[in-house]
C-alpha cells in the first residue's frame, strides 16, 4: 500500500531530521533552529495530509453518495478495513501516533458495524485472515474471534508468539486474552 510505504519513508526522514538537528537545538543559533523547525513541520504536514486523506477515503466508503450493489458494498468495506488496519499499523508502529491509530480503530469499528448489517455480516472479513501482513490478519482476527474462534485463535497465537512489539502483536495478544476471559466466564 502506497500510504504505508510513504509513512514508513517519512518516519525514517523524521528520525534522520531529529538526529541531524539535535546539536542545532542545543545551540544558541536561533536562525538555524528556525530553519530546522520549518523542515520538521514540512515532514509533519505531509504525514498529516496522508492521514487525513486516508480518513477521508474511509469516511466516503462508509457513507457512499450513490447506491451500490450489496456485494460491491461488502467488497468495498472489506478493502476499507484492510486499508484501515494497514494504515493504523503504520501510524502506530512507525510514528507512535496513538491518536491517529485510535481514529482508525473507530473507523474499523464502523466498518464492522456496517458489515453486520449486510448479508454475510462481519464474516466477510475472514478473507483477510489469509493476507501476508500480520497487522491485517490480527485486526481481522480481533473482529472475528467470537464468530469463528477455531479458525482465528491459531492465527492470533502465531502473531502473538512473535512477541515483536508491533501493533499486530498487541492486537493479537489482547484479542486472545478477551477470548480466554469469555471462555472462562462461559464455563462457570
Amino acid at each position: 500500500m502506497e500510504s504505508e510505504e510513504t509513512i514508513a519513508r517519512l518516519g525514517v526522514k523524521l528520525d534522520a531530521w531529529f538526529d541531524s538537528n539535535q546539536a542545532v537545538f542545543e545551540s544558541e543559533d536561533t536562525a538555524a533552529q528556525a530553519h530546522a523547525l520549518r523542515a520538521g513541520f514540512e515532514i509533519l504536514a505531509e504525514l498529516d495530509r496522508i492521514k487525513s486523506d486516508g480518513l477521508t477515503a474511509l469516511a466516503a466508503i462508509l457513507h457512499p453518495q450513490n447506491a451500490v450493489a450489496p456485494d460491491e458494498r461488502v467488497a468495498s468495506l472489506v478493502r476499507a478495513f484492510e486499508f484501515a488496519a494497514t494504515l493504523r499499523a503504520a501510524l502506530r508502529d512507525e510514528l507512535s501516533d496513538t491518536e491517529g491509530a485510535n481514529e482508525l480503530v473507530l473507523k474499523m469499528n464502523a466498518i464492522a458495524d456496517a458489515l453486520d448489517e449486510s448479508s454475510p455480516g462481519r464474516g466477510a472479513l475472514a478473507a483477510l485472515l489469509d493476507r501476508s501482513k500480520d497487522s491485517v490478519r490480527a485486526s481481522a482476527g480481533a473482529y472475528l474471534v467470537d464468530l469463528m474462534p477455531e479458525r482465528v485463535a491459531p492465527i492470533l497465537r502465531e502473531i502473538d508468539q512473535k512477541n515483536d512489539g508491533t501493533s499486530a502483536d498487541f492486537t493479537a495478544h489482547w484479542a486472545l486474552l478477551d477470548l480466554e476471559l469469555k471462555q472462562k466466564a462461559g464455563k462457570k
